[in-house]
């Protein structure tokens, strides 16, 4: 009944308590950081998310860096479209664009926008320092939180929520 309730909790618990390897943990923050960074309402955004959910990273950390990002991207946003904005005003780069903006599907990628394409390099551009940095701190902290969780009877109630929804019972 309340199972609806306990599952953001249970996702946020599994974040750290799952045995996922450290480095699908830094995969999922780099990649939540990259659609964290970023306005929503484009289909890069889409395609991102999508390569999240079908990718062997850690799908909670990967949300959580995403939600924590998405508040750090308004302050980034002016830097964001200065970069947008030299990169979409260079001369050299004119014929690239007009190339792209008149394909297809492209122009819902809002590449056009000046912070959408100036978010996306940044965060490219942050991508490999957010991995290596967040590397070396998974593999210290995730198996001494693992092992802490696992002692809490919250943790395997948590853990054990799932299977008992699909119990019927009478």
């Amino acid at each position: 009944m309340f199972v609806w309730f306990l599952r953001p909790l249970r996702f946020l618990v599994q974040a750290f308590g799952s045995d996922d390897s450290p480095r699908q943990l830094a995969l999922g923050l780099s990649l939540g950081m990259l659609i964290g960074l970023m306005p929503k309402d484009n289909l890069t955004v889409a395609a991102l998310s999508l390569l999240l959910f079908a990718t062997r990273v850690n799908l909670a950390t990967g949300a959580l860096a995403a939600f924590v990002f998405s508040w750090v991207g308004v302050w980034t946003d002016p830097a964001a479209n200065r970069i947008g904005w030299y990169l979409l005003s260079l001369p050299a780069l004119q014929g690239f664009w007009t190339t792209l903006a008149d394909l297809p599907i492209i122009p819902w990628t809002s590449f056009n926008n000046t912070v959408v394409l100036g978010s996306f390099v940044m965060g490219l551009w942050l991508w490999v320092p957010v991995y290596l940095a967040a590397m070396p701190l998974f593999v210290y902290l995730q198996p001494r939180v693992t092992a802490r969780l696992r002692r809490f009877k919250v943790y395997q109630l948590l853990m054990g929520t799932e299977l008992a929804s699909h119990w019927r019972i009478g």
